[in-house]
C-alpha cells in the first residue's frame, strides 16, 4: 500500500496543472521569440514551466513524506478573504494606508491568538512598505488618506 501524503501530492498536482496552463496559454497566445530579442510571451512561458516542475517535484516529494491527518480549517481562508474584500473596500474612501492597516489587521485574526503588538508592528510595518513601493518608487497617484466624513 502507497503511503502518500495527500495534502502534498494534491497541492503538486495543482500546482502542476496551473504552471502547464499558465506555459501552454502563454505558447499559444504570444510571441516567443528568441533569447536575445524576447517576446511578450517568453517571460509567462518560462514562468509557467518553472511552476510545473516545482509542482512535479512537490507531486514526487508527496510519496516519500508520511501522511498527517489533519483537521481541515476553513475559517483561516475565509479570513484570508474578508481582509481582501475590505481592502477592496476600503482603498477609495479612506485611502491607502488605512486600507493595508485594515486589512493587515483582519488577516492576523486566522492565526487564532489576536496579539495587539503584531497586529500593530505588521499594519505599520505594511503600512510603510506600501508607501514606499507604491508612492516614493513607482510614483502611482494614490490617496494616502481619503476622510469621506
Amino acid at each position: 500500500m502507497l503511503d502518500l501524503n495527500v495534502r502534498e501530492l494534491s497541492g503538486g498536482l495543482f500546482l502542476t496543472a496551473l504552471g502547464a496552463a499558465f506555459a501552454l496559454y502563454a505558447l499559444a497566445n504570444y510571441s516567443i521569440g528568441t533569447v536575445t530579442r524576447m517576446g511578450p510571451g517568453m517571460v509567462p512561458l518560462s514562468l509557467g514551466v518553472v511552476l510545473t516542475v516545482f509542482g512535479i517535484v512537490v507531486t514526487l516529494g508527496a510519496r516519500w513524506k508520511p501522511s498527517e491527518t489533519e483537521e481541515i480549517r476553513v475559517f483561516v481562508p475565509a479570513v484570508i478573504l474578508v481582509s481582501i474584500v475590505a481592502f477592496a473596500a476600503l482603498i477609495k474612501p479612506f485611502g491607502l494606508l488605512p486600507a493595508v492597516f485594515a486589512s493587515a489587521a483582519i488577516a492576523t485574526l486566522a492565526e487564532g491568538r489576536v496579539r495587539p503588538r503584531l497586529v500593530l508592528a505588521l499594519g505599520l510595518t505594511l503600512c510603510v512598505m506600501a508607501w514606499l513601493i507604491f508612492v516614493v518608487a513607482l510614483q502611482l497617484p494614490l490617496s494616502l488618506f481619503a476622510w469621506p466624513f
